[in-house]
């Protein structure tokens, strides 16, 4: 990173660890979002259902697809100050709540294994955590 990009980090709304939150609360309202459209609209009977295009009928998927293009304007904008080598780990916060999301909104089950590997995603997560703290106290 330059010494010109490091001086002109937006802060407010527009910090880039701010928008890496955003990021992550977007990955994880489309993945619910997808899998309640795609529960309400599975039809084995229908020719097409094998391909998932009959989920395009479902608001839902639709509100996913909008998230979707937004996400992914918040995460080119992150990467544009955090070091890639640092975002994507980071970002893999998902792989923690999207599974406590689907338990606690959807009602789904989550075994005593997943739970260990999110437990060890946790683990990961302040592994990483701590470059990237000291990252930010040097920009």
């Amino acid at each position: 990173m330059t010494e010109q990009t490091t001086r002109a980090r937006p802060s407010g709304f527009f910090n880039p660890w701010l928008q890496l939150g955003l990021n992550v609360i977007c990955v994880v309202a489309y993945e619910l979002l997808l899998k309640v459209g795609a529960s309400a609209t599975a039809d084995l009977s229908h020719p097409w259902s094998w391909t998932g295009v009959t989920s395009l009928v479902s608001p839902f998927i639709w509100s996913a697809i909008i998230i979707i293009m937004l996400d992914l304007v918040i995460w080119l904008y992150v990467l544009k100050y955090i070091p890639l080598s640092i975002a994507f780990p980071l970002s893999r916060a998902v792989d923690v709540l999207v599974p406590i999301s689907c338990w606690l909104i959807l009602a789904e089950a989550i075994s005593p294994r997943r739970w260990c590997g999110i437990a060890l995603v946790v683990i990961g997560l302040v592994v990483v955590a701590r470059p990237a703290a000291e990252l930010e106290e040097r920009l």
